[in-house]
C-alpha cells in the first residue's frame, strides 16, 4: 500500500502546493478545476493534518496517529516535502517497537 502523509503548520499556510507535488508524482488525482479538488489515487492512502505544529509529537497528530495505525510491513510512506517528514521521525524507534495487535 502506497500512504501519503502531508502537513502544514499554520492556518495561513495550505497543503494546495503538497497536493500538486503529489498528484504530479501520481498519487493524487484531480477532480475537476476547484483547488480543493482532489482524492487519492487507486491503491494509496492519504492522510493530512492542515495546521498542525511541529511542537506536537507525530503520534498526538490526528493525521500521523492513522498513519501510525494503517501501516504494515511494506507499505511505502511518501511525503511531498522531506523537511515536512523529518519531526516525524523522531518516534520512529517507538512506532517500530510497537506491540502487533491481534
Amino acid at each position: 500500500m502506497r500512504i501519503v502523509c502531508s502537513r502544514s503548520s499554520t492556518a495561513a499556510q495550505s497543503l494546495l502546493r503538497q497536493r500538486h507535488i503529489l498528484t504530479e508524482a501520481g498519487l493524487l488525482v484531480r477532480t475537476g478545476g476547484v483547488a480543493e479538488g482532489f482524492h487519492p489515487a487507486e491503491g494509496v492512502l492519504l492522510f493530512e493534518d492542515p495546521a498542525t505544529t511541529s511542537k506536537i509529537p507525530a503520534l498526538e497528530r490526528p493525521a500521523f496517529a492513522k498513519v501510525a495505525a494503517a501501516a504494515h510491513p511494506g507499505d511505502v510512506l511518501t511525503v511531498s516535502e522531506l523537511f515536512r517528514l523529518w519531526p516525524q521521525l523522531r518516534p520512529l524507534p517507538r512506532l517500530c517497537a510497537r506491540p502487533e495487535g491481534p
